[in-house]
């Protein structure tokens, strides 16, 4: 009786086979990849540049200090996470900042701060009576009513709310910084509650907007409706909050 022989794989198994089968192991053994690409330094660099949180030397393709501290500051004004890394979520949010940019100043809204975008602003500029250096800083931000930071929104919409920002914005910061330190990813591990204004459920603020997850300007409009209904104003919500730790 002829012995059963075990196949030799080595050497019969087809080369287009054993590399699909390489290509499994390998992708078992190397460390996963995000499935999102995110933007080159080149481009993180040029983002910043443009909207004023880095200086035009400091594109240089080079992920230093210099850029962690621009990233910080960006992610400090915008209500994320404040460790220099940038992320989707920071990535979302520059995009979307340099849009608001682009929209205003007539440029193709795509999120990067190219040369066109510089132009625009230059003329912008230009035309508002500002200095034309084509950077969207602070002072072209306010100019062009895009809010730099997420307390900006807030103040720009307690108005829209009838509310004055000497007499309501105080006790608004003090609220939103025990609930969610102006965060827009804070969420409690406890109860779910999500957002800036800690929302229970956090879905509710999609009656403000389908972006509700990402965008602070939803939930701060959301905030301040749902104060309004329920505690008239932001110190009538801190009033109570000091006395029942939520509101």
């Amino acid at each position: 009786m002829t012995p059963t022989r075990t196949p030799d794989l080595r050497r019969r198994l087809p080369l287009a086979q054993a590399a699909l089968v390489l290509a499994a192991l390998l992708a078992v053994l190397a460390p996963s990849v995000p499935a999102h690409a995110l933007d080159s330094t080149t481009w993180i660099q040029r983002n910043l540049a443009g909207i004023g949180y880095l200086p035009a030397g400091g594109i240089d393709g080079v992920y230093g200090a210099q850029t962690t501290a621009a990233v910080r500051s960006f992610q400090q004004d915008n209500g994320l996470a404040e460790d220099g890394d940038y992320g989707s979520r920071t990535e979302l949010a520059l995009h979307n900042k340099v849009k608001e940019v682009q929209r205003k100043a007539g440029a193709t809204a795509d999120g990067a701060y190219g040369d066109g975008t510089k132009s625009k602003v230059t003329s912008w500029q230009q035309a508002n009576g500002l200095s034309a250096d084509g950077v969207a800083g602070p002072a072209t931000m306010n100019a062009m009513r895009v809010a730099r930071t997420v307390k900006i929104t807030a103040q720009w919409k307690i108005t829209e709310h009838g509310w004055s920002v000497s007499g309501q914005f105080g006790c608004l910061d003090n609220l939103w910084i025990r609930e969610s330190t102006w965060k827009v990813y804070a969420t409690n591990p406890s109860s779910g509650a999500y957002g800036i204004p800690q929302s229970l459920p956090g879905d509710k603020m999609g009656a403000a907007g389908p972006d509700w997850q990402t965008n602070p300007a939803t939930q701060i409009e959301w905030g301040l409706d749902y104060i309004k209904s329920r505690y008239s104003t932001p110190c009538g919500a801190w009033s109570f909050w000091q006395s029942h730790n939520w509101y």
